[in-house]
């Protein structure tokens, strides 16, 4: 899962200021919103919530509002 490697990579303070300005637009705008709206896709959304947050896209109580539940 792609999700979960930058997400991983996002722990890390060096790697996540770079992922701010180099993460794909795709994960960004809801490109795969479609995709993650199965509830088999429950982990993988929760990653991609995580991520956002850990970059800064979207603040803590917001996250479920950029990506689909």
């Amino acid at each position: 899962h792609i999700c979960r490697c930058y997400l991983r990579l996002s722990e890390n303070r060096h790697a996540r200021e770079a992922l701010q300005t180099c993460i794909p637009t795709q994960l960004r705008d809801n490109t795969f919103g479609e995709e993650l709206k199965d509830d088999s896709e429950r982990l993988t959304r929760k990653w991609l919530q995580q991520l956002l947050r850990n970059i800064g896209d979207i603040p803590p109580d917001n996250a479920a509002s950029k990506v689909p539940q």
